[in-house]
């Protein structure tokens, strides 16, 4: 089978590997669309530092891919939950589910977990004709999904995992920074499970103009007006109760912290990959904000494929340009230069769904 490997940074590469064999509790699958994820580029660019430990760094050569959707061709001897044909996604990290955290439902802490694609030694990615993975990780894509939209539920969990630790209501204020897929995908759940007035905060009017189709109320462009000031106007002066920053972006934490309420929430989904000075940690301790980090998404692909199949929301207009399999080492170029205009850069492995 055909699989694409980061060999080093800069190197990207499409090799012929063994296609997998299923073990006892595990799913083969025909991979039919992956997204490609801005942790990917860093892989790429060699920039990719989450943290102390070889554990958070990236480990070459690196088969990447975690923002995929496929269908069961083979199954273990020791399955019964997942069937041949089935369609699916999955978890993007592998746990052991035996280990105290994994028991308690913290999956993302398990002991012995792999991320899948990425940091340490990972668990193969999905930039290939087959992924292998165990059924307990699996989650079945209700028949009116497509297997297109449901390879964007790992970007959108990940905004909704960090907004679903805080209280959101009809009442709420939400402020999300960053128009790429984590921002709007977890926008967009927001708003299917209920928040209220939603601003989004980006520098691109085409980006700004897609978050309007997936329910943002009010759009800020921030090259064009002053962020702080529109928030302010917005919540009469008192700030967003919710704010979700994406951006990753050193510069804006001080200006996200000061666009959050007192008492409120401000959730960071978005990787700095650097060691931060000058944050303003007082203007959080003496306004008794709650500060939410955010980088798993455990056990929260059913949720979102229900929110997908009862009608709350729609993720598809975040993709912004598609790529066949064997143009692959094109549309991770193409992820570089259409920085203006590119949310989602979706391989396509198979045509259609």
């Amino acid at each position: 089978m055909k699989v694409l490997v980061i060999q080093r940074p800069g190197k990207l590469e499409v090799v012929e590997m063994e296609k997998p064999v299923p073990g006892p509790k595990e799913c083969l699958m025909k991979v039919h669309h992956c997204g490609i994820c801005g942790t990917d580029m860093s892989i790429l660019h060699g920039t990719l530092v989450l943290g102390e430990g070889p554990s958070m760094r990236a480990k070459f050569p690196v088969r990447p891919g975690h923002e995929w959707s496929g269908v069961v061709e083979e199954t273990g001897s020791e399955t019964w939950r997942i069937k041949p044909g089935t369609r699916v996604i999955s978890d993007t990290g592998w746990s052991c589910g035996e280990c105290e955290a994994c028991l308690e439902g913290n999956y993302q802490n398990c002991e012995k977990g792999r991320a899948i694609g990425t940091t340490g030694n990972c668990w193969p990615g999905a930039f290939a004709d087959y992924m292998l993975m165990p059924e307990r990780l699996l989650y079945e894509v209700p028949d009116n999904v497509s297997l297109t939209e449901a390879a964007l539920v790992e970007p959108a969990s990940i905004g909704y995992y960090g907004l679903s630790r805080t209280p959101i209501g009809p009442n709420k204020t939400l402020l999300v920074l960053g128009t790429g897929a984590i921002g709007l995908g977890g926008m967009a759940c927001a708003k299917a499970v209920g928040v209220g007035k939603t601003l989004l905060a980006g520098r691109k009017d085409a980006k700004l103009k897609i978050g309007k189709q997936m329910g943002a109320d009010v759009l800020v462009n921030t090259e064009k007006e002053d962020l702080l000031d529109v928030v302010m106007r917005e919540t009469k002066g008192k700030g967003a109760d919710i704010v979700l920053d994406t951006t990753g972006n050193p510069s804006l934490l001080n200006t996200a912290i000061r666009c959050t309420r007192g008492s409120g929430h401000l959730v960071i989904p978005g990787f700095y990959e650097q060691v931060l000075d000058n944050v303003e940690l007082d203007n959080i301790i003496a306004r008794n904000i709650t500060l939410v980090g955010a980088a798993g998404t455990p056990n929260l692909g059913r949720k979102l494929l229900d929110l997908l199949a009862y009608g709350h929301m729609s993720l598809l207009p975040m993709i912004t340009d598609h790529f066949p399999f064997d143009q692959i080492v094109e549309a991770f170029a193409a992820s570089d230069e259409r920085k203006a205009t590119r949310i989602k850069v979706m391989i396509d492995m198979v045509e259609g769904d």
